[in-house]
């Protein structure tokens, strides 16, 4: 009586301090992993361990870290907005261990995902137990689950601020200040902190289409229409530190050049796994019984439970505005998720260039995940508060019948399938989703019969305990699914790259790896060395337009990026003849390592200078037979210098280097061409002895500059302005943010 009576008073204070042991106990293996383990899967191994790692390395050493020399033959680190340097949760990594700060980063999102489902209902005056399911559906979902497993972070990161996004806005539509305007962009300017720009962009349509409901509902549009504009707008002033940088890349990326429908469908949302709503391990599960559909099972699994569908029946039955809002955004979701089994996503694309960019529209199922909970919320609330007992009865006897026959039918029909065919391939197959029938059939039931009974009495008591009772199951459905994909894995790099340092050592040479998995790849930095290649959703355009132009080893493109050596996990027999063949330095366990016949280095002088406007002919001419790279530079224009032909053009060593800095000295008898092999990006300023000199763009992609005869010193800094602006404008928006506080407080 005295828990009940508590929690009744202090609905908010129950629900905030009640989720947060939940998810301590739900994420309790992973919370104080040992050295070299961290929540997540391929994508925390290949991508987020690697950057947080070298992000806090260079943060404790006192410097940010803008240029990353290891990746991509040199390539903007911190424009990566996955980075996520500036987003205040990622400090949780740099002052924890590693390893830890993760798993926390991971759990206060989950809570803020949670608490800001709970209050976003109350918000819309839903009630506490409403919220309450919500809350729980939403931080303890297999959406959130699986992606934690996969390692996408930051997508459940930006996921995680939508709720709060909207309970922000609903407020500041409600006050009808322009103060609470700008209060209201906060959260949406930590959505894009956080830094996974796909997520952002299903994000901002299901706040438009809030704002249009709030338009549609409240009649006040122009209130709607401003409070929107002030938070898009502060949203942006608070991100621009991190935001500016990513336009600026994605300005000179590969995908900038509009991506295909193909490569923009890439994962699309199957019609077939619809199935998955009701039986989420339908088609099997990657860590236990095996999975068997089109790849990948976290870009397809988006299960929240058995008790939303009763949400969905109820709302149907008893529709308001908000069903009709929620109905709406789960179709949406639905239509662009199929993506290229659709229509929906094509039509996008061809409209909208925010879809040219993005990929995977079975994220877009997240529409689907959100408004499905949200509908759940507003069902139970509109029948706590106009019971209809009658009505009630025969409508949950219906639902709760169909469902068990179909559920039982089902079940039998697989089960004879099997029986039919054991033992064969598929009746593993068929046994994991006889299981998986069972299971959804008892917990339909028990989902069912348990709301019947909440909403159907009207004794406080038993009310109470029929409400705990349903939220244990909602739990265990949802965490018998989710809780065997929170656990630790090894973070260390592929056994390649280890093995190649016992081959080769750390040379200043970078390395080619030569067929090995994309998460892999961004192994090269944790051991030491520099690689041509790496692992990023954005890449510079002109490093991908020359490193692909020829896919051979020994192309000549590899030349010019300083690559010595080429490692793989199998032998390279094919390229070990022909023209500048590889040889065979060494063999290690499952790693192979050649040395390409013919390798510039990293900096040299030139005095010949081809001329060619067009980068495709550039490229073209570079892997001509007659051209030769040790003693021609191809420029798109004529250089601010007279070139002196001669054999002797002179020479350059490299006194310093670090990441976004190079020193180097040349001697020559006459005016040279500086070739640096490092990737040509905004931001690079070059001095010759202290005085500014122009940076060049050799071979379409790497630096070059003017050097006159002598003796100079060279210096190359990375020191991009477009992070003063655009922390001078964040600086800005919390000036903003705080006066809006404080003239709201009064």
């Amino acid at each position: 009586m005295a828990i009940r009576a508590r929690i009744q008073q202090r609905p908010l204070l129950a629900f905030g301090l009640g989720l947060f042991p939940l998810l301590f106990l739900f994420m309790w293996p992973v919370l104080w992993p040992a050295q070299g383990q961290a929540l997540g899967g391929l994508d925390m191994r290949g991508l987020f361990y690697p950057w947080f790692g070298q992000a806090k390395t260079a943060v404790l050493n006192g410097r940010l870290p803008l240029w990353d020399a290891s990746q991509f033959a040199g390539y903007p680190f911190l424009s990566n907005p996955q980075v996520a340097l500036f987003y205040p949760p990622t400090w949780l990594v740099m002052i924890l261990p590693l390893e830890a700060g993760i798993s926390w980063f991971v759990l206060l999102h989950l809570w803020l995902a949670g608490m800001g489902m709970f209050l976003f209902v109350r918000a819309l005056a839903g009630s506490h137990f409403a919220a309450t399911l919500a809350g729980l559906a939403l931080a303890f979902s297999g959406f959130v689950s699986v992606r934690v497993w996969a390692g996408h972070i930051g997508l459940v990161a930006t996921d995680a601020w939508l709720p709060w996004l909207l309970l922000t806005f609903l407020w500041s539509v409600q006050k009808r200040s322009s103060w609470a305007g700008i209060i209201a962009g906060v959260p949406f300017g930590l959505a894009i902190l956080a830094g996974h720009t796909t997520s952002l962009l299903y994000v901002g349509i299901i706040w438009a289409a809030f704002a249009l409901y709030l338009g549609v509902t409240t009649h006040a549009w122009r209130i709607v229409v401003r409070q929107f504009l002030f938070a898009v707008f502060i949203g942006l002033l608070l991100s621009a530190i991190q935001l500016l940088p990513l336009l600026q890349f994605t300005m000179v990326s590969s995908r900038a050049g509009a991506a295909s429908l193909e490569f923009s469908t890439a994962f699309s949302f199957p019609p077939a796994h619809l199935v998955t709503l009701f039986v989420p391990t339908f088609f099997g599960e990657p860590l236990v019984a095996g999975y068997w559909s089109v790849p990948n099972f976290e870009e397809l699994t988006y299960y929240i439970g058995l008790l939303p569908w009763f949400g969905l029946v109820l709302g149907l039955r008893k529709p308001n505005r908000a069903v009709i809002f929620y109905l709406l955004l789960m179709g949406i979701g639905l239509l662009l998720a199929f993506g290229s089994y659709g229509f929906l996503y094509g039509l996008l694309y061809n409209l909208l260039p925010p879809f040219r960019l993005a990929r995977a529209p079975a994220r877009a199922m997240f529409l689907f995940v959100f408004a499905g909970i949200g509908l759940l919320a507003t069902a139970v609330t509109i029948w706590e508060r106009h019971p209809d007992k009658q009505a009630l009865n025969v409508l949950m006897r219906w639902v709760l019948a169909i469902g068990f026959v179909v559920g039982i039918t089902v079940l039998a029909a697989t089960g004879a399938v099997f029986m039919s065919q054991h033992p064969s391939d598929t009746s593993g197959r068929l046994w994991q989703q006889a299981g998986g029938w069972a299971t959804a059939v008892l917990i339909f039931l028990l989902s069912g019969l348990l709301l019947w009974a909440y909403l159907s009495t009207t004794d406080q008591r038993r009310k109470f305990w029929f409400g705990a009772a349903l939220l244990l199951v909602l739990l265990v459905d949802l965490w018998t699914f989710g809780s065997k994909f929170v656990r630790l894995e090894s973070m260390q790099p592929d056994q390649l790259w280890s093995d190649t340092v016992d081959i080769i050592g750390s040379p200043s040479e970078r390395v080619l790896p030569w067929g090995i998995s994309i998460f892999s790849q961004n192994g090269a930095g944790q051991v030491g060395l520099n690689s041509v290649f790496g692992y990023n959703a954005l890449e510079i355009g002109t490093n991908v337009g020359l490193t692909a132009s020829v896919p051979d080893p020994r192309s000549t493109a590899y030349d010019i990026l300083g690559a010595k050596y080429v490692l793989a996990v199998v032998p390279l027999e094919q390229y070990v003849d022909g023209q500048r063949p590889l040889t065979l330095v060494g063999q290690q366990n499952n790693t192979w390592v050649y040395e390409r016949a013919r390798s510039l280095p990293l900096v040299r002088l030139v005095t010949h200078v081809e001329i060619i406007a067009d980068d495709q002919s550039a490229i073209n001419r570079i892997h001509q037979p007659d051209f030769n790279p040790a003693t021609t530079a191809i420029l798109a224009a004529q250089p601010p210098c007279e070139l002196n032909l001669s054999d002797n053009p002179g020479t350059a060593v490299i006194n310093e280097q670090a990441d976004g800095f190079w020193e180097i000295k040349t001697q020559s008898e006459v005016p040279s061409l500086l070739i640096l092999s490092e990737t040509d990006y905004p931001g690079w300023q070059v001095t010759i002895d202290g005085a500014t000199a122009e940076s060049l763009t050799a071979y379409t992609t790497i630096r070059a500059v003017c050097v006159p005869a002598g003796e100079h010193i060279v210096l190359w800094q990375f020191m991009p302005t477009v992070y003063w602006w655009g922390g001078l404008l964040t600086l800005l928006g919390l000036i903003l943010v705080a006066a809006a506080v404080v003239k709201m407080k009064r």
